[in-house]
């Protein structure tokens, strides 16, 4: 008898650490693995976007492939004045590809908000269709149901709490 509730306290135990193990893999800050891929997997990003974030027109322009890297804009436009802007880049690290984002304040010098040698930077984590997630101080997801849509989103640890901020955009028209 003593045998058997040891038991069941044993499988109690690892039903627990194996659902915690798993919840802590879906937070943003939890660390994952790179996936293996190429920045030509993420071709179907390319492109001109525009969109709004409450009351901000935002737009992001990525250009496809070349020399193993994607680059983008970002601007971020409230009451017709910019309020930021980023530069983007899908590059290869080791057999995968990162994500680097680097924010600029508009204005004289348009000075970096982050360090001159440092940049927000990311992995690709996961790769499914046209659903990519980078991993870093954030989750970032790309992910387009139809060639006309591309949401990205942001998921960040804010007071022990999940914060998700969804960038919608539809392709611009040139």
């Amino acid at each position: 008898m003593r045998n058997r509730t040891v038991r069941n306290v044993l499988a109690s135990l690892a039903i627990v650490m194996a659902a915690a193990a798993s919840a802590a893999a879906q937070t943003p800050d939890a660390p994952a693995q790179p996936i293996k891929a190429t920045v030509d997997q993420l071709a179907w990003i390319a492109g001109a976007w525009k969109g709004t974030l409450n009351d901000r027109t935002i737009e992001q322009t990525w250009s496809a492939p070349l020399g193993g890297s994607m680059l983008a804009m970002y601007r971020s436009v409230r009451d017709n004045k910019v309020t930021l802007y980023e530069l983007l880049a899908f590059e290869p690290e080791g057999d995968g590809v990162a994500l680097r984002i680097k924010h600029f304040t508009p204005g004289p010098g348009l000075v970096s908000q982050e360090a001159k040698d440092e940049a927000a930077n990311h992995v690709l984590v996961k790769l499914d269709g046209k659903t990519a997630v980078f991993q870093g101080g954030a989750r970032v997801t790309f992910s387009s149901p139809d060639p006309s849509t591309l949401t990205i989103t942001v998921e960040r640890q804010r007071d022990g709490k999940t914060v998700a901020t969804e960038f919608k955009y539809k392709r611009a028209t040139p």
